[in-house]
C-alpha cells in the first residue's frame, strides 16, 4: 500500500489519538495472569494488540470486545494452555512479554513453540534467552541465532539473573512474570534504555500491590521480586498515545492553524509524552488543559540538542521537526533505534535526504539541518513510525510525496489516514 501525501500549509480540528498500545498490552498480561474478569477500557484495537490477544487467548483467557472497551476472563494461574504452537506476528512488546509466562503453565514439561512474523524475526532475544535459562524455563532459538523461533518449558522458579538494559522489554517482560514465581527472584539489568517504560510497568505492579525492591547504582538497576504473588482483576481506564500522537503533534506546530488534541494525560508514565517539553524548548506553542491539549501551529522553532535514550520512538518525528527548525537539531544517545522495526536512524536518514535535507547519520544517533522539503517518492521499510513520521514531512514539502508500506501503520494507528484528513491533510492511499 502507498500513501500520496501533499503539502497543506493550514492545519484545523479536533481529534483524538489512539489509546496507548504500550498500556493495553501491559494490561492484557496482567489481566492473563489475574484470575476473573478485567475490563481494559479505550484499549487499543491495532495489528499489535490483535496479536497479544490472540496469544493471550492461547493461555486459555477469553477475550471480547465491547465498543472501545476489552473484556478479559481468565482462569488465572497455572495456565492450561491451548495449543502448543504460539504466534506473535511481528510485535515485539508481545513476543517478548509472553516468552516468561510459558514458565507458568500447568504443565510445564511440555515444550512450546514460539514463532513470529518475518520483521521480529530478525531482532534480538538472546539476553532474555539467557535470562529466563537461568530462571528454570529452557529456552532455546530454534535456528540458533537467538531470535525466534523459540522453543520453550519447565517451570519459572526464580532466582537470580542479569539482563541487557538496550530495550527496557526484557527487563519488563521479567518483572511482569517473576511476581508469580515459586522463589523470590534479583535481576540485574545493565545500561538500561527507554527507562520511562520500564517505570510504567512498575505503575501497574504498584497498582496490583506487588512486592518488589529496587535499587539503583550508577549504570545497573536492581531489582528484588518477591515470590509466590497473585494478580487481581481490574477495571482500567487506556489513556491516548502519546507516540501516536506525535505525528499529529508535530503536523500541528509546523503548520499554522490551531489542532485540538483529547485524551492525552501528560501526569501519566508515557515517555514520549516529553515531546511537548522538547517543542515547546524550541518555541512551539502548546497548551494543555486536562486531557486536552491546544497546539496553535506556525512559531519558528530552534534547533537543540536531544539526549533521545528515553524516547527512541520519538526519533523519526523529531527528525522531521529538524528540518523546520533554524540551525540544527542534534538527536544523540539512541543507538537502540537501530533494534526496532527496522534501523530508524538510517530509515529517516534516507527518506528525508531523498526528500532535500541535510542530515547526517551518527553511531548513536541523528544531525539534521534546516531544509527546505520536496516531494519525492520514499521507502516507509515496512515500518510505522517512519511511514507516519515521512507522512509529516510530505505536508511539508513542495509537491508530492508517495511513501511505500504503508500498510504497518495499522500496527499502531489505523485511523491514521481518516485522522490526519480530519485535519486538513491532502492524503490518500494508493
Amino acid at each position: 500500500m502507498l500513501l500520496k501525501v501533499n503539502r497543506v500549509d493550514n492545519l484545523q480540528g479536533k481529534v483524538t489519538p489512539p489509546s496507548s498500545k504500550s498500556q493495553t498490552i501491559r494490561g492484557l498480561v496482567i489481566a492473563t495472569m489475574a484470575q476473573g474478569q478485567s475490563v481494559l477500557r479505550n484499549a487499543l484495537d491495532s495489528d499489535d494488540t490483535r496479536a497479544a490477544v490472540n496469544v493471550c487467548k492461547g493461555f486459555g483467557v477469553a477475550a471480547h470486545r465491547l465498543g472501545g472497551d476489552l473484556f478479559v476472563e481468565s482462569k488465572g494461574l497455572p495456565f492450561r494452555t491451548k495449543f502448543n504452537n504460539f504466534f506473535s506476528d511481528n510485535s515485539g512488546i508481545t513476543t517478548r512479554f509472553i516468552m516468561p509466562m510459558f514458565g507458568l503453565r500447568e504443565d510445564c514439561s511440555k515444550k512450546i513453540i514460539l514463532d513470529c512474523g518475518e520483521q521480529m524475526r530478525q531482532r534480538p532475544l538472546k539476553s532474555l534467552i539467557n535470562a529466563l535459562n537461568n530462571l528454570g524455563v529452557e529456552v532455546s532459538s530454534l535456528k540458533n541465532n537467538n531470535s525466534c523461533p523459540i522453543s520453550a518449558k519447565g517451570k519459572l522458579q526464580g532466582g537470580n539473573t542479569k539482563v541487557d538494559g538496550i530495550t527496557s522489554q526484557y527487563a519488563s517482560s521479567l518483572l511482569l512474570s517473576l511476581p508469580c514465581a515459586e522463589k523470590d527472584s534479583v535481576i540485574i539489568v545493565e545500561n538500561l534504555h527507554e527507562r520511562p517504560y520500564l517505570e510504567m510497568t512498575l505503575a501497574w505492579l504498584n497498582e496490583q500491590n506487588i512486592k518488589y525492591g529496587y535499587e539503583q547504582k550508577e549504570n545497573t538497576d536492581v531489582f528484588k521480586i518477591k515470590g509466590g504473588q497473585k494478580y487481581q482483576s481490574f477495571d482500567k481506564i487506556i489513556s491516548g498515545d502519546f507516540s501516536s500522537a506525535s505525528y499529529l503533534i508535530a503536523a500541528g506546530a509546523l503548520t499554522t492553524g490551531q489542532v485540538e488534541l483529547y485524551s492525552l494525560n501528560t501526569r501519566g508514565k508515557q515517555g514520549d509524552k516529553r515531546l511537548v517539553e522538547i517543542l515547546r524548548d524550541m518555541g512551539a506553542d502548546i497548551k494543555v488543559d486536562g486531557l486536552k491539549m491546544i497546539i496553535s501551529g506556525g512559531k519558528k522553532l530552534v534547533g537543540k540538542k536531544i539526549d533521545c535514550n528515553d524516547i527512541p520512538d520519538m526519533v523519526p518525528t523529531l527528525a522531521v521537526i529538524g528540518t523546520q527548525a533554524l540551525g540544527k537539531t542534534e538527536l544523540t544517545n539512541v543507538s537502540q533505534a537501530r533494534l526496532k522495526e527496522t534501523d530508524r536512524l538510517k530509515s529517516m536518514s534516507v527518506g528525508l535526504s531523498q526528500m532535500g535535507a541535510r542530515v547526517e547519520e551518527q553511531t548513536d544517533g541523528l544531525v539534521v539541518y534546516e531544509s527546505k522539503l520536496t516531494g519525492a517518492k520514499v521507502r516507509g521499510f515496512n515500518d510505522h513510525r517512519t511511514v507516519m513520521a515521512l507522512t509529516v514531512a510530505g505536508l511539508l514539502a513542495e509537491g508530492e510525496t508517495i511513501i511505500d508500506t504503508a500498510e504497518s501503520i495499522n500496527k499502531t494507528f489505523p485511523e491514521f489516514v481518516k485522522t490526519m484528513r480530519n485535519l486538513g491533510v491532502n492524503i490518500n492511499i494508493i
